[in-house]
This record gives C-alpha cells, sequence and structure tokens, in this order.
C-alpha cells in the first residue's frame, strides 16, 4: 500500500491581484508586528520577496522611506496595496488579469533573514 500522509500544518498562500497582495493567515501572521516590508523580485528563482522591516530599522535610517511598501495585517489576512508592485511583478513574471482576477502561490517563510518568498513557479488551486 503507497500512502501519502497529510499534514495538519496550514499552508501558507499568497494571492495577487492586479492591485495588491493578499496574504492567507498563516503567511500575514510574520507580518503582525513589522511596521512595513520591502519587495523585490528574485529572478534565478522566480520568487517575489517580502522582507519584513521593523520600526526601529526605519527610525535608524537602515531603509529610505521611498523603498518601504506599507502592510495592513487583519485578523485573517494581510494585504500589501500596490499596483505599482503588480507592475513591477509583471516585468519579471507576466499575470495577465484580462484571462483572471488572481493568481495563487505558495510562499515560504525564511526566519533568520525575516523574509517571505513568494514561489511563482507553479500556480495553486
Amino acid at each position: 500500500m503507497n500512502i501519502k500522509w497529510f499534514s495538519k500544518e496550514p499552508q501558507s498562500i499568497a494571492t495577487i491581484y492586479e492591485t495588491n497582495i493578499t496574504l492567507n493567515t498563516v503567511a500575514s501572521n510574520h507580518f503582525k508586528n513589522m511596521y512595513a516590508t520591502l519587495i523585490g523580485y528574485d529572478k534565478e528563482n522566480d520568487a517575489v520577496v517580502i522582507k519584513a522591516i521593523t520600526k526601529e530599522e526605519v527610525t535608524i535610517g537602515l531603509y529610505k522611506d521611498d523603498e518601504l511598501v506599507p502592510i495592513s495585517i487583519k485578523p485573517s489576512y494581510g494585504r500589501i496595496n500596490s499596483k505599482n508592485i503588480i507592475n513591477n511583478i509583471n516585468k519579471y513574471h507576466p499575470l495577465d488579469f484580462t484571462k483572471k482576477n488572481y493568481y495563487k502561490f505558495l510562499c515560504e517563510w525564511n526566519q533568520e533573514k525575516r523574509i517571505l518568498r513568494i514561489l511563482m513557479q507553479k500556480e495553486v488551486s
């Protein structure tokens, strides 16, 4: 018998819309006590990278204000509203919003670097 047992561990999911990135509860929990984010794209690994930034890091001037992207955290999701960020993602990983309203991808969290990686290689349903 070849059985695949299921894990109780919930998956971290990001949904990309034309104007925002919405994180499910599992993904957004990493940003609960954070002040803002930095968002970039890892071309080599085809992943959107979201770095959690603390208020202290901003206060001591580690990052410029024009680099920071706000994130709003609600009880059941987190959201980054920025059409500009979505346009930048489209330069590296085209998403056709005339065909679909949204795209869902798995995420992975790196605690040491405080980075959430949205794995763009394979869409999930």
